[in-house]
């Protein structure tokens, strides 16, 4: 017991390590060639990710009734921010891509940071908050080889085509609510980078004639700010009150959206030609017939909306209120096809939509004899296309979700800090079909948040 608690203590300053020094067991996914790379499976905190990614309408009070967990894709919510809250969250992932023609597979493992973020409530009694963090978006990593027969030739010319690179994003909002209405905005700086690399070498099998490697590289660093709006609102639906225990009991129907604007960033690229030996250890140019620095450019990013609802029963008893259970749905829609340049250049993308629908269940928070009563049970599922478009072929998408919001017992009563810890496993398939490709994962996301209580006016000194 000793050891779990000291290894929970810890887990916020691991977190922060993985951010400042990403760990090298990266994917190795030819969908992330595409685009600006593979987007993070829900990128969204633990909470939300049992849920199938549910957020447009997941209210801070939704996750129980002690601590809570930042919904960053949604800045309205920053208004219900009630304590200071340090959340954190670190993904274990398993991809194995399966190829039909010609037949191969490949298998992958990572750990890669999936956010932290800060909230911060500015005012109790005028409902606003503000948050701020960092998460990554998207991820470029990959390295295919390639092997054809060239009868011009009459031998085999080897391929090797590696990225790597990817979009995080820097932070910072705020939200203001009133009784039934919430909006908010996140802005900050998406910063990018993407690396690509051609290598080819003739393979002469007749003779020993030699031929030093080829390599094509072009590396681009890009970034620009982002604006992202929300709002959030709820009516009630009915209520009553027991009246022996004075319980009330209420249904009501919660509501949001979320838009992000189109993005223009600005960016800088260095265009390398050269002959000589190159392989994963070394780079030995001989010759170099090209090289290009700081070239300016523009990448654009498409717009994106979500809508969302949901049905939760809130319970208000003498110890305080929480919501007993929520159920909703939620839709995303984003215009890739027309809304992504990179360089001037189109690439194989389309329209991505996802649904998403997920349910959560706190028998009851309050009931400390029975630790499993005062757990959130979490369960989902998303199903939808990718914005990856591979031979128009494109990538359909679905999963399962499922999840637990652990509080952590202390010794003296719920009064002022609060720690969860909260679980999220996604399982699913990205492509198959049309597509030669099928991509089969398994995702563990641990989220830990810890609430306190700051900033409050001492009565006595």
């Amino acid at each position: 017991m000793r050891l779990v608690k000291k290894i929970l203590r810890l887990t916020p300053f691991i977190g922060l390590f993985c951010f400042i020094a990403p760990l090298k067991a990266q994917i190795n996914s030819p969908f992330s060639r595409f685009g600006v790379g593979n987007e993070i499976y829900n990128s969204q905190n633990a909470a939300n990710q049992a849920m199938g990614g549910l957020t447009a309408a997941y209210t801070p009070i939704m996750n129980g009734a002690f601590g809570q967990s930042i919904n960053f894709n949604n800045p309205a919510s920053y208004g219900g921010i009630y304590m200071t809250t340090f959340d954190i969250g670190l993904n274990l992932t398993n991809n194995n891509l399966k190829r039909t023609s010609p037949a191969g597979k490949e298998k992958s493992t990572y750990l890669i940071p999936n956010y932290i973020a800060v909230g911060v409530p500015i005012s109790k009694a005028k409902k606003i908050g503000f948050a701020f963090g960092l998460r990554p978006l998207t991820q470029i990593n990959y390295s295919v080889n390639d092997f054809l027969y060239d009868p011009k030739i009459g031998d085999s010319v080897y391929t090797n085509y590696k990225g790597e690179g990817g979009i995080n994003q820097v932070f910072l909002g705020v939200g203001k609510s009133w009784k039934y209405l919430s909006i908010g905005m996140n802005t900050g700086y998406n910063l990018g980078r993407k690396k690509i690399d051609v290598v080819k070498a003739l393979l002469f099998n007749t003779d020993s004639t030699f031929f030093y490697q080829s390599l094509s590289s072009t590396n681009t660093s890009f970034g620009g700010v982002f604006l992202n709006l929300g709002a959030q609102g709820e009516f009630p639906l009915s209520s009553s009150t027991n009246s022996v225990t004075k319980d009330k009991t209420e249904y009501t129907i919660s509501y949001g959206g979320t838009y992000t604007l189109d993005q223009r960033l600005r960016g800088k690229q260095d265009v390398l030609r050269s002959n000589g030996t190159f392989t994963s250890t070394q780079e030995i140019p001989v010759d170099t017939a090209l090289f290009q620095k700081n070239i300016k450019g523009i990448v654009e990013l498409p717009s994106v909306i979500t809508a969302g609802i949901a049905l939760h029963k809130k319970i208000t008893t003498v110890r305080g209120n929480y919501d007993q259970w929520v159920i909703g749905i939620e839709l995303n829609q984003s215009n890739w096809k027309d809304g992504y340049k990179f360089y001037g250049e189109t690439d194989q993308v389309r329209n991505a939509t996802m649904f998403r629908a997920g349910a959560q269940l706190c028998p009851n928070p309050y009931a400390f004899e029975s630790y499993w009563s005062t757990v959130t049970y979490r369960f989902g599922l998303f199903s939808g296309n990718d914005y990856i478009n591979i031979n128009n072929n494109g990538l359909k998408v679905n999963g399962l979700t499922m999840g637990l919001g652990l509080p952590i017992r202390k010794y003296r009563s719920y009064d002022y800090q609060f720690t969860l810890l909260n679980l999220a496993l996604q399982v699913g398939q990205r492509g198959g079909g049309a597509s030669n490709f099928k991509e089969n994962f398994v995702q563990f996301t641990v989220g830990y948040s810890l609430s306190d209580v700051w900033f409050n006016k001492r009565k006595y000194d």
